[in-house]
């Protein structure tokens, strides 16, 4: 798709603080229960890097719209918006991630609490929501699915490699989800009652090629 001179709509742009508002809010209050907001262990876990990394990417995208519609001269790039939806879809497998494999280990309490709601549900569904409706100057690649898978893989071997050297989460052990508890579950152990840590990689890097390739499907149908 050539990059032509359309300018973002006042929806676009009100979309972004929406995001960066609901994003940051869930981040500040799971930060206030696991250390405070400036805690860096708190940013170890992908829900926190996830969203904190997509309300960054909002707030430039914001001051470049803003920019745009004001002085009508075009300054996001192509690049730009292929970074924004690698954000989307980590944002995208937070929620599906949360939902199917962490969810069942909670109280309702938690699951129907504003600190839950707003980093596992609001702000992925408003970030892909954005991404289907608006950047109509996303160029879709063959490749695209594999960039999605990009920074849930990038997390998962930095994790693994922490939790190797020992690095505490705020939780108090040296992983940050059960499934990366390398130390109980093994690595390739296959079992009723059990799956090593690099079947649980096969699996959420299974989805997350499935979620990445189906934002771009709907986003190319909506183009069409």
């Amino acid at each position: 798709m050539k990059y032509s001179h359309c300018y973002p709509s006042i929806h676009e742009i009100l979309f972004k603080p929406l995001l960066i508002f609901t994003a940051l809010l869930g981040v500040y209050l799971q930060a206030k229960l696991d250390g405070g907001f400036f805690c860096t262990n708190v940013y170890l876990y992908f829900t926190i890097f996830s969203n904190t990394g997509t309300a960054i990417v909002f707030f430039i995208f914001l001051i470049f719209e803003i920019a745009e519609r004001i002085n009508k001269k075009t300054y996001l790039k192509p690049f730009m918006f292929t970074i924004k939806y690698m954000f989307t879809a980590a944002l995208s497998i937070t929620l599906v991630v949360s939902a199917s494999l962490l969810a069942p280990f909670k109280d309702m309490a938690y699951l129907f609490s504003v600190k839950n709601l707003t980093v596992h549900i609001f702000a992925p569904l408003i970030a892909v929501l954005d991404f289907i409706i608006f950047d109509k100057h996303f160029k879709i690649k063959w490749y695209m699915p594999f960039l999605g898978l990009a920074l849930p893989a990038v997390y998962s071997a930095l994790t693994i490699l922490l939790s190797i050297r020992g690095i505490h989460y705020s939780n108090g052990t040296i992983y940050p989800y059960y499934f990366f508890n390398w130390r109980e579950l093994g690595w390739w152990t296959f079992s009723k009652s059990c799956l090593g840590v690099g079947w649980w990689l096969i699996i959420i890097g299974f989805v997350s090629l499935i979620l990445s390739s189906t934002l771009i499907f709907i986003k190319e149908a909506v183009t069409k």
